[in-house]
């Protein structure tokens, strides 16, 4: 609860682009295996669906809940030395997500999304990024960017998130979507304020 809080904070003094300096490193696991292996790929209470196993798809930059996909950033990248790449795995998604604190309610005319995932600094330089990496795509293409806040069923990745090399952080993004839209995908961009889909993960659902 304590993240929610600090996100209803930061969302007061942050913009849109996300602050990429100061923070913590995440949790301090050391890189490992990044399956999480669910017991079900059924819908759960609230809309959740995890996947029944998760198969690895490094390599690829599109996969299905549950696969985890291997992303580099940008050679340009001024925030770091040294080469950031990162293993993005989508564990969880929840169709109708409930938010921990009132502030982070979907507007009225939407409902909140929620996805979880578990990301690996596998490079050899600090990753930084967070909840603006991550869209929920729809049925016609369109794209809704994430937004700082934790749902009811977990807390939200960290505000900066910021991996050295061998972290983890696992935690969830949220989405405000419209009330009928359908949502088809979930994608990743390890660089946030970048344009290059080739640094993109997608993650198709159902």
């Amino acid at each position: 609860m304590h993240r929610a809080i600090v996100a209803a904070a930061a969302v007061v003094t942050l913009t849109a682009t996300l602050v990429a300096c100061g923070g913590s490193d995440g949790d301090s696991d050391k890189a490992g295996p990044t399956k999480d292996t669910g017991s079900s790929g059924a819908a759960e209470p609230g809309g959740e669906h995890s996947p029944d196993a998760v198969a690895s798809s490094a390599g690829s930059l599109v996969g299905k809940l549950g696969d985890t996909l291997a992303l580099e950033g940008s050679p340009t990248n001024l925030d770091t030395t040294g080469t950031v790449r990162a293993d993005f795995t989508l564990k969880k998604y929840v169709d109708r997500a409930q938010a921990a604190v009132d502030y982070f309610k979907a507007p009225a005319g939407k409902r909140l999304v929620a996805a979880e995932f578990t990301i690996v600094s596998t490079g050899t330089g600090t990753y930084r990024g967070g909840y603006n990496g991550a869209k929920a795509i729809d049925s016609t293409g369109q794209g809704y960017i994430g937004k700082p806040g934790s749902p009811t069923v977990g807390e939200s990745l960290d505000i900066p998130l910021i991996l050295v090399p061998g972290k983890r952080a696992t935690g969830w993004v949220i989405f405000d979507v419209p009330e009928d839209a359908k949502i088809t995908a979930v994608t990743y961009q390890i660089d946030a304020n970048g344009v290059d889909e080739d640094r993109t993960g997608r993650w198709n659902l159902g």
